[in-house]
Parts: structure tokens; sequence; C-alpha cells
């Protein structure tokens, strides 16, 4: 760049006083813009971390149910071994006491009991 006259040199700093002053403003709007962004992020990330522990909320609920239910069967299996064991023992005790009785007899000739 030559500078030919004082008013070319002080044209020359207008234009670049001019054209930074575009660049700050750039600056400015991108730094908004960039201001924005972050709290849009925020903004999402603090809803995704509500919309997980609502999620891991109903999780646990389901695992709870889960845990109830599969309790509740066991019991009631429990319940039914229970009582199938005191059905074998009193089937047990029962053929303990239990008599066998044989009778053999010969049967008289021509059909007529003896």
């Amino acid at each position: 760049m030559s500078a030919d006259s004082p008013r070319e040199v002080l044209e020359a700093v207008r234009r670049l006083e001019a054209e930074l002053e575009v660049l700050r403003r750039q600056a400015r709007d991108r730094q908004r813009d960039a201001i924005d962004l972050r709290e849009a992020l925020a903004t999402d990330a603090a809803e995704e971390r509500r919309v997980m522990v609502e999620d891991m909320e109903r999780v646990v609920d389901l695992i709870g149910a889960s845990w109830r239910s599969t309790h509740d069967q066991v019991a009631e299996l429990g319940r039914q071994i229970g009582d199938l064991r005191a059905f074998v023992e009193d089937s047990v005790g029962s053929i303990k006491t239990a008599r066998l009785e044989l009778r053999l007899q010969t049967a008289a000739s021509n059909g007529a009991e003896a």
C-alpha cells in the first residue's frame, strides 16, 4: 500500500475502521449465537437427565413389581408343597396301618362252592 497523500491515508484508515467495526459486529453476533447455543445445549441436557431419571424410576417400579410377583408365586408354591407333603405323609400313614387280606379258595367241581 502506498500513500500518496495524507487524505488517501485517512481514507484507508477509515475503511479499515469500518471493516474492523463489521468484524466486531459479526464477532458479537457469533458470541450471542454461541451463548444461545450453550443455553440450548444446557436446557437439552437437563431435559435428557430428567427423562433418564423418569425412565429409571419406571425400571425400578417394574423390577419391584416383578420381585413382588415372584415372591408371591414362590410363597404360593411353598404352600402347595406343604399341602402336598401333608398329603403324602397322611397317605404313607394310611398305607402303614392298612391290612391286606388274601384268601385263597379252591373252587368246587361243577361250579359249587366248597
